[in-house]
């Protein structure tokens, strides 16, 4: 139990000691955590056992198609986090007067995106099946597209059990090699739903400009054909590298993840979004040019001077990679509300 009131037990300790007491009992309850950092708030990340994937806090729309003639816009961070992203947006079923219609059966039920090889509930992963998925042609990591209401607390009313059970017992393809010049290097894999329809605003000098909603889940040169400095005769040679985004947690590269500025309020599976080039095979041309990036901080009183940088005693790094990644994956989710709140109480 988690107490708030004075007592001679909390009080008997420095305040700074407190937070990683408090800290340390979040990390332990993780079956179904809620994110709460800035303006992050409420996101529902689902069970530590099995957390959504993809990019949340994302400005911008995904086509999503409900039937062979109907495709309808659901918001840009679509299935990232626990939701019932159904009610009210899907307008074959789920708007008043429909069949289950709205605030009733599978409309009203939350649920996400998931890995289907990081998630160990005692109900598994359903593969989205060929013939009737949102995102037809959508792919996480090579793997195709997986979702959970169970991770969600939500009942999956959207599919009978047969089917449901047939589709679970899909290969998953954990152990397959994947293409490496597409999902990057097994060491640091690209995130987010390669092949969705739609489109993402990015934020570049101060404005917001129209990318793929695909943007960053595979790698490719995604700026050669959308940011303003790629147009024009003599482009940068940044423009023809490719790159992706990836978790910062989940990258063990000898070059480490940058901190995106495209997507500053973002998360991708659940953490701050960072991007690579190196994941790619690529050198990041971009990174040397930019002189806000923290690995172009020399000296860590620069360093401390940025908000999104930390100094882990050598160099200056995205905070996350210092403060919140360790060398136990699993519990990436779990620290990052640690790390939250410990930022809360400062």
């Amino acid at each position: 139990e988690l107490r708030t009131t004075t007592s001679d037990f909390y009080c008997s300790y420095p305040f700074a000691t407190m937070k990683s007491v408090i800290a340390a009992s979040l990390i332990a309850v993780t079956d179904a955590i809620v994110m709460h950092v800035g303006e992050s708030v409420g996101y529902n990340f689902g069970s530590a056992k099995c957390p959504c994937v993809g990019l949340a806090g994302v400005d911008g729309t995904t086509t999503v198609k409900l039937n062979v003639n109907t495709s309808v816009e659901y918001p840009g961070s679509f299935a990232a986090y626990c939701a019932a992203w159904d009610n009210e947006q899907n307008n074959v079923s789920c708007m008043e007067g429909q069949e289950p219609g709205k605030d009733k059966g599978w409309c009203a039920e939350s649920w996400c995106y998931v890995d289907p090889c990081n998630c160990e509930l005692d109900e598994p992963a359903t593969k989205v099946p060929d013939d009737g998925g949102y995102m037809p042609h959508a792919s996480y990591q090579g793997r195709g597209m997986w979702y959970s209401y169970k991770t969600c607390g939500g009942k999956d009313y959207w599919m009978t059990p047969e089917k449901k059970k047939e589709l679970q017992a899909m290969p998953k393809n954990c152990s397959k090699k994947v293409d490496e010049k597409k999902w990057g290097d097994e060491k640091c894999r690209c995130i987010g739903y390669d092949g969705a329809p739609g489109s993402a605003n990015v934020s570049i000098a101060g404005k917001e400009v129209p990318y793929p909603a695909e943007t960053g889940a595979s790698c490719s040169a995604w700026d050669e054909k959308n940011h303003p400095d790629c147009q024009g005769a003599k482009p940068a040679a940044w423009c023809k590298k490719a790159w992706c985004y990836v978790d910062p947690c989940e990258c063990a590269l000898p070059v480490p993840p940058k901190t995106t500025t495209y997507l500053p309020k973002g998360l991708g599976n659940g953490k701050p979004i960072y991007f690579s080039y190196a994941a790619c095979g690529a050198d990041d041309d971009y990174t040397a040019g930019n002189e806000e990036a923290c690995v172009n901080q020399e000296a860590a009183s620069n360093c401390s001077k940025l908000e999104k940088c930390a100094w882990d005693g050598k160099q200056c790094l995205g905070k996350e990679l210092v403060q919140l990644c360790s060398n136990t994956p699993s519990r990436g989710v779990a620290a990052f509300v640690a790390f939250a709140l410990a930022g809360l109480l400062m």
